[in-house]
């Protein structure tokens, strides 16, 4: 296979919201714990508590901890904190723009949740320049496979 993947772009990164909106971090912080001592002070048993505390990290784990991605010229990967997905460009048919992340579609699934992945990309400068990496490669992988399919 050919690589095709831009030199000048980045090719993987992480995203950690947590770390880049500290404030919301601790007002996220604040208010699982507020809600935990409510539940513990409200059933008397400090195991309610505790598994209130537990379900909320959870439920925002992927604002708490880290999400890698990683670009290569056939596939876009995302490492979760709790699973790994990936995507190969030529099953993707579909890029939506999010603000902070993109989401891809797959051509199989059009109102399931398995054919669909996020993609982080940050904030700042730096997710501008993760999105054109990343529409850049779907881009060229769509323009090579067109070409691809005419020549046949």
């Amino acid at each position: 296979m050919i690589d095709f993947t831009p030199k000048d772009l980045p090719q993987q990164w992480r995203c950690w919201p947590a770390r880049e909106r500290p404030l919301a971090g601790l007002l996220a912080c604040a208010l699982i714990l507020l809600l935990a001592w409510s539940v513990l002070l409200a059933t008397g048993d400090w195991m309610w508590g505790t598994l209130t505390l537990m379900g909320m990290f959870m439920a925002l784990i992927g604002f708490f901890l880290p999400t890698d991605v990683l670009l290569s010229s056939d596939k876009i990967i995302v490492r979760e904190p709790l699973r790994v997905r990936s995507m190969r460009w030529d099953s993707i048919q579909l890029c939506k723009d999010g603000g902070d992340a993109l989401l891809f579609i797959q051509q199989s699934a059009r109102r399931s949740r398995h054919g669909r992945m996020q993609a982080p990309l940050g904030r700042g400068d730096l997710a501008h320049k993760r999105k054109r990496a990343i529409e850049d490669l779907w881009q060229r992988f769509k323009l090579i496979q067109s070409h691809a399919d005419q020549s046949i």
